[in-house]
């Protein structure tokens, strides 16, 4: 007996994949379901789901995914006389048919719940002890892991008690945990993975009726995937929901005891297995009955595909279970019934390459069983056992068998291509004829209920003929019905000649355009007569197909009991390769790219009689076929990349269809060794948000940008514009033509495959040539800014320019024409004229002539001649108007500001009273009164001449008051000549009915004289009464030393996702984490000195959790002396707070002119909204809310109830929200869409 699935024999399978696109599919599968994952997280933190959900039998459901409608969906689980029933024992060692198979050297995938005790003594045994490995690294045992050691032990236990032995009793079985399956699945079948066992799916109960018999997307997947590793079968329960008639609220044909599958049971490449009780069987293996376990699922899909595939034994069934490593028990489920079938498959794989001397494709090995199943239920195939009972010593003889009794042939149909043989039938025996091929993924259903369009993609057909008569495969015409006729929705089709004698023509043909322009497809035959004859004649009908890069298959039709030798050759050479087929195709491998084969076949019979070789056909092989993974930006409406520069590509576009853009007809030239820069314009249509970078160079062209190295570039999220970036060509880079990716993610640094909510992708071409010289042009400066203006000079300052070489010097331009070079990063400018605007741009170059662009253009207006300040006001300074306005009312605008001691006239807006002393000074929106004037109105105050000569330091603060639903703007401006004034902070819309105070810092005006002035605009009705108090201009020490503050984290178990920092404003000022290097639920303390002023503090988790409390009681503190500022724990991906030290105070909102202390946090989701509520994101229970559209006008208001604020009575448009809690209010901009 041979040993199977050798390291040698994977790498056969593996040569028969299209490796690259695998490679592919599993980096989009892995993209997308890390984005599900966060998705699920995002709305279980925001819905209060669970995301395990215990069961009552202690198990537990895990929420996966969610559905169009917003459902929680979750993941649930669902052997003597299995063995039996299956007749698995007649292949086992000491089996009727000697066979000997207990499932040497061959290995079982299990995807489940948990992880397996892989100590179990039922692991040990003939086969070699530590049979069983985990190969995804989740070793901790949880509450579902004695579902997965008792599938796995279904399928490989050693027998150590007889009663638990597994249908593969000496074969290996690698485990994984449910979580990213089809990713992982993908990984495995890339390396030769001939099956796995999945004994879990979606919990019915929480299902919308549309999921149920449902082609779905996650169906597609995994149709994908075996299509594109065509040896792979993935098997599967069918669930245990058997008894529930109530969760599908529309089945179909109305008929509630019947479609009962979902997710991947809907799945056409896959076996889907049904729960049989133990089966009436002889001793020779003949069968006598079978009943189906009331508790299993039934069919079919809603496309009346025959679904479950088949049967196994899954009640009752004893095998290892998970709380000591001699523990067993008893188990009733699909759960059971799908390691039954997996274990008992993996027997007759082993057998097939033992006989054959390769493996067959998933699509024979599924022909061969449901060919030979027992057929159980109503006659022929049905929604509830499917083909029937599991027959493995019918299969295994039909294997041996074969080109005698039996023809399992494995071939290719191309375009317009038909296939025929005749066969004699035994005379006795049905004549059997099937057809099984595994097909392209087809369209799924995004949410139409009992969709019946059919998803098969290539239709295949097979008739069985003798005289005038034609016999017809199978199909369902129900849910518990069927009869024969054309079949156009199964990928497996049937047909059975009761009382069969003579001689049959078995015919092939297809419908329609195949897709790929062929499909392999298996014919398995049964009830032949002895072995036919064989006569060596040449065969008939060469042809070739699927010829990629480096493989074809070629394929002839059938010479009866023949076998082949097939010869082929590079066309023009003289040395033929030869090797042999047994079936009337064969796929070669190791073929050169873009080169032209000739290939001829001839007969061969068992007496070693041969035919002629037929006449060449020839083929061409493709160039390397690069299949990158997919990336796009869901949303560009607010953000897009709008320029790329990097060496001859400049490229300036608007938003890409669909968040990506295909440039790879642009291409620079790259030279090894050298180093280049790329700059990255980003375009924000309103509001500037903060963009994260990375760009992927593919340098050995395997069409990912996964290997090291490949990603040169990343920035973390910025608001900065453009950003500009360097790398360096890696000498081992491979020369010619490859694919440059360029990725912009809103607020995070995107991976390569990602597929995310706001942003873009853009695809180039870049050529790698010969190490060169340095051709390469430092980057441009950036930042260039202009210091100590005078009335004839200033000061112009930027950030180096990086450069591969070095930067010698750089050049100044002022408007167009060069002033002159400076070797440093600051160029003194002089001979100016007063009040005078120029431009300047600066360029750099280095030793060998390259020079970068010019930077962006600088705007600078010198000073005028001055101010003249007859008189300059005492220092420190302060005004609260309790005598006179004091300040200059300005000429020329359309009115006053009036003094006053009580509240403004009108209602609903203005103060009630001064928040400073008696009086303040207010514009009244009203027209009814002296001095009121109107709305849409302005008014300015100006200020005396304030003396800044001999400070060190100097604030201007103030107190505001703004209430009103029509509320318009206040602006401060300063001046140093009289003439140009500089806004140094403004504020516009309704900020609540409280007095709040600014700080100016005016270091900007230090050595000089400068006048400040009030600019107050009322709004469009007379509810934008705006008041101003308590002026103050302060000398000295501003408080802007260092405070310094003191971070603690306590980490949860997974301190490699913890990172936190501390912004002002845009720019990063501290920084910490990740902390992979940290022990599980250690502590950081950090200790970090900041300037006074204002700052955000931003934790964050990669995972989406938090750091408390699903996995570690984690937690946050930042305190300042004996205050916090920020505390927490429990958050999604992030947590922001504002805090202020040294005194400071936050002007964005001030909660009060008493005490500032902590400002209201909260966030509001989704922005735009675009559905009828928004989500208010804050720890506060009790809110109040108003909200105004922009002409000011309060249009709705209420109480906020679930965090929720109900906007479906809103038109499309711009609206700002006030949220009030405890006194304290803050406001924010949405758009409704």
């Amino acid at each position: 007996m041979a040993i199977a699935q050798t390291t040698k024999e994977r790498e056969a399978i593996q040569s028969k994949y299209n490796l690259p696109k695998l490679k592919s599919l599993q980096s989009e599968f892995q993209a997308k379901q890390e984005q599900k994952r966060q998705e699920v997280i995002r709305v279980a933190n925001q819905k209060g789901w669970e995301l395990m959900k215990k069961r009552e039998d202690g198990s537990f459901d895990q929420l996966m995914d969610i559905s169009p409608e917003g459902l929680p969906i979750y993941y649930t689980i669902y052997n003597a006389d299995a063995s039996r029933s299956t007749r698995a024992n007649h292949l086992n060692i000491g089996g009727s048919l000697g066979l000997s198979l207990d499932g040497q050297n061959m290995t079982a995938h299990v995807w489940d719940g948990g992880a397996t005790r892989v100590t179990h003594q039922e692991f040990d045994g003939a086969g070699g002890n530590n049979r069983v490995t985990i190969n995804d690294g989740v070793t901790t045992l949880n509450s579902n892991s004695f579902h997965a050691q008792h599938v796995t032990g279904t399928i490989v236990a050693s027998g150590v008690q007889a009663q638990a032995k597994g249908m593969a009793p000496q074969a290996r079985a690698l485990t994984h945990d449910w979580n990213n399956d089809l990713t992982e699945a993908t990984s495995e079948a890339a390396a030769g993975m001939l099956l796995s066992n999945h004994s879990y799916g979606y919990n019915a109960s929480a299902l919308p009726d549309w999921y149920f018999g449902a082609y779905i997307a996650e169906s597609r997947d995994w149709d994908n995937l075996m299509y594109n590793s065509p040896y792979y079968l993935m098997v599967v329960a069918a669930g245990n929901d058997g008894a529930d008639n109530s969760s599908n609220g529309s089945p179909l044909n109305g008929a509630s005891a019947y479609d009962k599958l979902s997710g991947h049971s809907t799945s056409k490449n896959n076996m889907v297995v049904a729960n049989g009780q133990d089966a009436n069987v002889n001793n020779d293996g003949s069968f006598n009955s079978v009943v189906i376990n009331s508790s299993s699922s039934e069919g079919p899909t809603d496309d009346l595909r025959i679904k479950p595939d088949i049967t196994g034994n899954g009640t009752g069934v004893y095998s290892t279970y998970d709380n000591s490593d001699v523990a067993y028990n008893s188990i009733t489920g699909t759960s059971m019934a799908s390691p039954n079938v997996t274990g008992t498959l993996l027997l007759l794989q082993q057998h097939y390459n033992n006989v054959n001397g390769s493996f067959m494709r998933a699509a024979s090995l599924k022909g061969v069983a449901l060919h030979t199943a027992d057929d159980a239920g109503i006659a022929g195939p049905d929604a509830v056992y499917g083909w029937g009972l599991l027959n493995a010593k019918a299969a295994a003889e039909a294997i041996s068998a074969n080109g005698g009794a039996s023809l399992i042939s494995e071939l290719t149909l191309s375009q317009g291509q038909s296939y025929s043989i005749t066969v004699d039938s035994d005379g006795s025996s049905p004549l059997l004829a099937s057809i099984s091929w595994t097909d392209p993924a087809g369209t799924a259903n995004t949410g139409t209920t009992n969709l019946t369009t059919p998803v098969l993609v290539n239709d295949l057909d097979i008739r069985v003929t003798k005289g005038g008569t034609t016999y017809s495969p199978y199909l369902l015409t129900g849910v518990n019905s069927n009869t024969t006729g054309d079949n156009s929705v199964d990928p497996y089709e049937r047909v059975n000649v009761s009382g069969a004698s003579g001689t049959y023509t078995i015919t092939v043909t297809h419908k329609g355009s195949l897709s790929s322009g062929s499909q392999d497809y298996t014919l398995v035959v049964t009830g032949l007569g002895n072995a036919l004859p064989c006569t060596a004649s040449t065969p008939t009908g060469l042809a070739s197909s699927n010829v990629g890069s480096s493989s074809a298959t070629l394929s002839w039709n059938t010479v009866t009991s023949a076998s082949y030798d097939v010869r082929y050759r590079v066309s023009g050479t003289t040395t033929w390769t030869t090797t042999t087929s047994g079936s009337a195709s064969i796929s070669l491998s190791g073929l050169t790219p873009l080169t032209q084969y000739e290939a001829q076949v001839r007969s061969r019979c068992t007496d070693g009689s041969t035919s002629s070789y037929t006449s060449s056909t020839t083929f061409t092989t493709t160039e390397v076929q690069l299949n990158y993974c997919a990336s796009n930006g869901q949303n560009t409406n607010d953000e897009y990349i709008s320029r790329v520069q990097l060496g001859s590509i400049d490229n300036s576009t608007g938003a890409s269809s669909g968040g990506y853009g295909d440039f790879t007809s642009l291409s620079t030239n790259l030279a090894k060794n050298a180093t280049v820069s790329i700059t990255i314009t980003p375009t924000w249509t309103g509001t500037v948000y903060n963009e994260g970078y990375s760009v992927w160079v593919d340098y050995n062209k395997d069409g990912d940008f996964a290997d090291a190295g490949e990603q040169v570039y990343t920035r973390s999220a910025t608001q900065t514009t453009p950003i500009t970036g360097s790398f360096t060509v890696p000498s081992s880079a491979v020369d010619g033509t490859t694919r440059m990716r360029v990725s912009m993610k809103y607020n995070g640094i995107p991976t390569s495959c990602e597929s995310f909510n706001y942003g873009e992708v853009e695809d180039y071409t870049v050529n790698i040539t010969g190490t060169a010289g340095d051709t390469q042009a430092p980057s441009v400066p950036t930042g260039l800014a202009a210091s100590s203006v005078t009335q004839t000079s200033l000061t112009l300052n930027w950030t180096a320019s990086t450069d591969n070489v070095g930067v010698t010097e750089y050049e100044v331009f002022l408007g167009g024409s060069s002033i002159g070079t400076v070797a440093t990063t600051s160029a003194n400018i002089t001979g100016l004229t007063a009040g005078t605007t120029y431009s300047f741009t600066v360029t750099a170059s280095d030793a060998a002539g390259n020079t970068s662009a010019a930077s962006s253009a600088l705007s600078v207006t010198t000073t005028s001649a001055g101010m003249s300040c007859s008189s300059t006001e005492t220092l420190p300074y302060s005004e609260g108007f309790e005598s006179s306005v004091g300040w200059t009312q300005a000429t020329g605008d359309d009115g006053n500001w009036l003094r006053d001691a009580n509240g403004t006239p009108s209602s609903s807006t203005g103060p009630s009273s001064a928040t400073e002393g008696s009086y303040y000074l207010y514009l009244e929106a009203s027209t009814s009164g002296t001095g009121q004037i109107g709305s849409n109105a302005t008014a300015i105050l100006e200020s005396p001449c304030f003396d800044l000569a001999g400070e060190s330091a100097a604030t201007f603060s103030f107190k505001y008051h703004m209430y009103g639903s029509a509320m318009g703007s206040l602006v401060v401006q300063a001046t140093t000549d009289g003439s140009t004034w500089t806004t140094l902070w403004s504020l516009s819309g309704n900020q609540g009915n409280s007095w709040y105070t600014a700080n100016i810092d005016l270091a900007s005006y230090l050595g000089s004289d400068v006048k400040l002035r009030f600019v107050g605009t009322t709004g469009s009705s007379y509810t934008s009464d705006i008041a101003i108090d308590d002026l103050q201009v302060t000398t000295g020490s501003t408080g802007g030393g260092d405070n310094d503050v003191t971070l603690t984290i306590v980490l949860d178990n997974y301190p490699e996702e913890t990172s936190w920092e501390i912004l002002d404003g845009s720019t990063v000022v501290a920084s910490g984490g990740t902390y992979g290097s940290q022990a599980d639920g250690s502590t950081v303390t950090e200790v970090i000195s900041l300037p006074t002023g204002c700052y955000d503090f931003v934790i964050n988790d990669t995972y989406g959790d938090g750091i408390c409390c699903s996995y570690g009681n984690g937690s946050y503190s930042l305190t300042d002396g004996g205050s916090t500022l920020a505390s927490g724990g429990a958050f999604g991906s992030s947590e922001t707070t504002t805090f202020c030290v040294g005194g400071a105070v936050n002007t964005s909102y001030v909660i009060s002119t008493q005490s500032v202390g902590q400002p209201v946090s909260f966030e509001i989701y989704p922005n735009p909204v675009v559905g009828n509520s928004l989500n208010i994101a804050t720890t506060r229970e009790e809110m109040n809310y108003s909200i105004t559209n922009l002409s000011g006008q309060i249009i709705a208001s209420g109480n906020v109830k679930d965090h929720k604020v109900d906007v479906s009575g809103l038109s499309s448009g711009v609206y700002m929200i006030e949220i009030e809690s405890g006194g304290k209010s803050v406001f924010r901009k949405f758009v409704k869409q």
